[in-house]
């Protein structure tokens, strides 16, 4: 670890030019992986259960549909584990470069798959498989290049720099739903049924090798490039191949950091599930919204995160990261309550404000503020397998299932949603508390380097363990 004379870790080292070619290659990748999971959130329903499960199978065949979206979240810490854990080893670049590849092709190859009709049983194998082989790559594909980007940025624009990450996040799911829209209005829904939807999914092949063009010439971040001549010199041991063994010495390097690295994205990811998988549920079967307003609700939605996401990045760096996470926590709490009333009103102005507001005040500073702090919770050395981990198994098991969380609980009221609204209000406290418990693995030097850092603890003030 560190010490407080250390100098910082960026001094000098990354050029505005550098810097920014880190930040696009690292952010292509998150780019298509929103691009491809809101493909299938789109076309599942409507697409997948009639076309490749068989017509005897009723509603089994949407439950089987969405069993095969599950299995891509199953697989996605997995992919966590392993990969992050050899991007400690082998570096960031041939991590990023192979589950970019991971991510385009299944996702590619979901537009080959042939009909039930045409191969019986293998179609639905082959779309499991495929949602497998997707949620695996995208396990280490966000993870990996939150800590690539965040160790790229420049220590002085830190927030607004790492804020592009999720602002591709954001564009993936934009051009995901405008492209679904324009095929099913242009050749019908019909034809969209019978062959249109494939479309959207081969265009991620060109997707993909266009991120690939941009990640060729990606280098090795200067942090890991010092933890690989420290390992040469033999002060730092090599990463284990193991990935639960690198796990676990992630963990014990600072269990409190690595509750700390899960709990954080308690906040945005409970309202993200809750506005999106969820709010499409809600907005069609309790507010009885058609298609085209469901669409534009989240449209504007996505629009909103992408104006507010380098404003709030902006702001990490004027005030620090941590007052932007408290802020969005606050925000989350006074807002959880007045948005489903707004949804409620059916009236389309108020649910498009309700949907725009929450994303650019309580769940866009949420995300830039970790993409700041969760990183540096772990070591340069163990940082990869530290944090992917630990957001993947918060995916696994808080964010996949708030949606159903959610539809639960607005059972139990009969439809009226505010049970949901206090889940909203507890999942902010739980990110109040990480940020508290949270002790980053930097020496005041560096913190003092990086003004989105400011208000952080430093490490080494902690006492020495044995």
């Amino acid at each position: 670890m560190a010490t407080p004379t250390d100098p910082p870790r960026e001094a000098g080292e990354l050029t505005s030019r550098r810097s920014a070619r880190a930040i696009i290659a690292g952010s292509a990748g998150t780019f298509i992986e929103w691009y491809d999971y809101g493909l299938y959130a789109y076309v599942a329903g409507i697409v997948f259960a009639p076309l490749f499960f068989p017509p005897s199978a009723g509603s089994a065949a949407t439950i089987g549909t969405f069993g095969a979206f599950a299995a891509g979240f199953i697989a996605r810490p997995i992919g966590g584990i392993v990969l992050g854990a050899l991007s400690d080893r082998w570096g960031r670049r041939p991590i990023l470069l192979a589950s970019i590849v991971l991510v385009g092709v299944a996702t590619a190859a979901i537009g080959f798959i042939p009909p039930y009709a045409s191969i019986g049983v293998w179609a639905p194998v082959l779309l499991v498989l495929c949602r497998v082989a997707q949620g695996f790559g995208t396990g280490a594909e966000l993870g990996t290049a939150m800590v690539y980007v965040n160790e790229s940025a420049r220590p002085r624009t830190k927030g607004f720099q790492t804020s592009f990450l999720y602002n591709a996040t954001m564009a993936g799911s934009i051009l995901s739903l405008v492209f679904f829209a324009a095929i099913n209005l242009v050749v019908g829904q019909a034809a969209f049924v019978a062959w249109g939807w494939r479309i959207p999914f081969l265009f991620a092949g060109v997707l993909t090798v266009l991120a690939l063009i941009l990640r060729r010439g990606m280098e090795e971040t200067a942090e890991y490039r010092r933890v690989e001549e420290a390992r040469a010199q033999g002060r730092i041991a090599r990463s284990r191949a193991n990935p639960l063994a690198a796990i676990r010495a992630a963990f014990a390097a600072s269990p409190r950091n690595y509750l700390a690295a899960f709990l954080m994205p308690t906040a945005s990811n409970v309202i993200g599930y809750v506005a999106n998988a969820f709010g499409i549920s809600y907005m069609a079967n309790q507010l009885k919204l058609t298609f085209s307003q469901t669409a534009l609700a989240l449209l504007v939605m996505y629009v909103a995160g992408v104006v507010a996401l380098p404003l709030w990045g902006k702001a990490c760096d004027r005030w620090s990261a941590k007052t932007v996470l408290l802020v969005g926590a606050i925000a989350g709490i006074l807002l959880a309550f007045p948005y489903f009333a707004l949804l409620g009103t059916r009236n389309m102005t108020l649910v498009v404000i309700a949907g725009a507001v929450l994303w650019a005040v309580c769940w866009s500073p949420s995300v830039v503020a970790q993409l700041v702090i969760g990183p540096v919770l772990f070591r340069t050395e163990s940082r990869a397998a530290g944090f992917t981990s630990s957001r993947e198994l918060q995916q696994a098991l808080v964010a996949g299932p708030t949606p159903l969380l959610a539809a639960a609980l607005i059972i139990q009221l009969d439809g009226a949603p505010w049970l949901v609204a206090g889940l909203i209000v507890v999942a902010q406290v739980v990110t109040v508390f990480s940020i508290r418990l949270g002790k980053p693995q930097l020496s005041a030097a560096e913190i003092g380097a990086v003004p989105a850092h400011r208000g952080l603890t430093a490490a080494d003030r902690e006492p020495a363990k044995a």
